[in-house]
């Protein structure tokens, strides 16, 4: 025969179809057990996979495909590929499997026969070998795809990018299987969450392997973290990880974005610093220290109430003080960030991009205005700068150089932002002149600065690269605003 398929479906759907138009396109077909069967049963002609393995099944069925011939069938390639044609022996240029269905687990318990009996071992493996050798295999992974495989094939359009694209299909789609059958055994073993973002909504955490961050920690006190304590504290953790080294650092975080972040030289005072800019939203939020906490900083937060707090490590004192506040979660994690993508589910997909790991040092940057920032102001610029990048956009942040004054969060307009944060600056009592200001993207307009400087802002830090920067900077230059350019932009959406 000149062209060969193995197939092995669960669901017998549209079997029948597909293997004859397999064999009207040239194909010998093969299959085993159940498949082969139904075959047979349709008068199709059907090559048994025993003539291949020398093997009917094992284990009561559970092994038929999983055997080195029938791989080696799949996987050949090259002047292995054509020696073994040359022999007489066979070699696949498709694969077309349909896996067991493994969502009728449902309500199945994770530890049940039920459950371990649709968890499909030989289909995976046979489409992923054909995923691998996509040089010379269709890899046909779903019953949903056999009739567009059948067009492609018979349009003439079996090129090596088709048979690429229908790999990567592949991984991505044993990948998910694989995914749920991980979450199914996982129940009982990992934290659970009582619902997701609201009651209505069920929620699940995995945990990637080897375990780091939040996979690893201990926890004490409170209840089990929720679907939100987990977002919020990655915020946080991350947040808090881009603060400067040499001192004491605290975020203040709710629903994903800071209401406050301050640095000092002891927690104490850095909490104090972050808290100033904002006394009303951390209740009920997050708290991130990059230093051992201490009797002192429990003290000053004894009449904050918090859903988690996250440092290092924690004193005696702290934690005997801590351990008293029954619905708090108390985390010893070193503040960091997630080494690999981060990933957004969209509508059919899902969006990968780079964790954004960048921190551009004051060094680097631009000085783009008449007035050069003094020595305290490069300080401030520095710490807003690397706590804008942690704010949702459009970002806006107000500080000095013991921390935030005002921020502005997630607003349409860059310039509403900015009166945000001017507001709320100006709730908490606190004096904005000589202030600098961060913005994770470029000013658009010339409006934005000429209220940041009515404000009292006397610097300002930005990515610069709008048409109209001129514009900005001349504005800059009228209020003896000091502005540097940072030529790198910081979304966070």
């Amino acid at each position: 025969m000149d062209r060969a398929a193995l197939i092995s479906v669960f669901d017998k759907t549209g079997l029948e179809g597909f293997a004859r138009g397999l064999h009207r396109l040239g194909y010998g077909v093969f299959a085993s057990g159940g498949t082969a069967g139904a075959l047979e049963a349709a008068g199709v002609p059907v090559v048994s996979t025993e003539s291949v393995t020398g093997i009917v099944s094992m284990l009561g069925g559970r092994v038929k495909t999983l055997h080195p011939a029938l791989h080696a069938a799949i996987l050949a390639d090259g002047e292995d590929r054509e020696r073994m044609r040359a022999s007489g022996r066979v070699v696949f240029d498709l694969v077309a499997v349909d896996l067991y269905p493994f969502q009728r687990t449902g309500n199945l318990p994770p530890d049940s026969c039920g459950t371990v009996e649709l968890i499909d071992i030989g289909g995976p493996a046979m489409a992923r070998a054909a995923a691998k050798n996509w040089a010379h295999v269709i890899s046909a992974l779903g019953s949903d795809c056999f009739p567009d495989v059948l067009r492609t094939i018979e349009s003439g359009g079996n090129t090596p990018e088709y048979r690429r694209r229908m790999a990567a299909r592949t991984f991505g789609i044993t990948s998910d299987y694989d995914l749920r059958v991980a979450l199914k055994l996982e129940e009982g073993l990992v934290p659970e969450l009582r619902y997701g973002e609201n009651p209505h909504q069920k929620a699940r955490i995995h945990f990637t392997e080897p375990a780091v961050g939040f996979a690893g920690v201990e926890i004490s006190g409170g209840r089990t973290m929720s679907y939100n304590n987990y977002a919020d504290a990655s915020a946080a953790c991350a947040l808090a990880a881009d603060l400067p080294e040499d001192r004491a650092g605290v975020v203040l975080l709710k629903h994903g974005n800071p209401c406050g972040v301050g640095v000092g030289e002891t927690p104490a005072e850095a909490f104090e610093n972050a808290f100033r800019s904002d006394r009303q939203s951390p209740y009920g939020g997050i708290l991130a220290c990059n230093r051992t906490v201490d009797g002192e900083l429990t003290a000053g937060i004894k009449d904050l109430f918090l859903e988690v707090i996250i440092a290092p490590d924690y004193r005696e004192e702290a934690m005997e003080r801590l351990s008293r506040r029954k619905n708090l979660r108390v985390v010893r994690l070193k503040p960091g960030r997630d080494a690999g993508p981060s990933v957004r589910s969209i509508w059919g997909g899902l969006l990968i991009q780079e964790q954004d790991r960048s921190l551009e040092p004051p060094e680097n940057w631009t000085v783009v205005t008449e007035r050069r920032p003094e020595a305290r102001e490069m300080e401030a610029l520095d710490l807003a700068w690397r706590v804008v990048k942690g704010v949702r956009s459009n970002a806006i942040v107000i500080g000095d150089r013991k921390g935030t004054l005002g921020i502005g969060i997630g607003q349409p307009s860059r310039v509403e932002s900015l009166d945000l944060a001017v507001r709320r600056a100006l709730r908490e009592g606190n004096d904005l002149s000589g202030s600098v200001l961060a913005s994770d993207a470029f000013f658009p307009f010339r409006d934005g600065p000429e209220a940041a400087a009515e404000a009292g802002v006397r610097a300002i830090v930005q990515p610069g690269g709008s048409i109209r920067d001129q514009e900005v900077i001349e504005a800059c230059n009228r209020h003896g605003v000091a502005m540097v350019f940072t030529g790198v932009r910081h979304f966070l959406h």
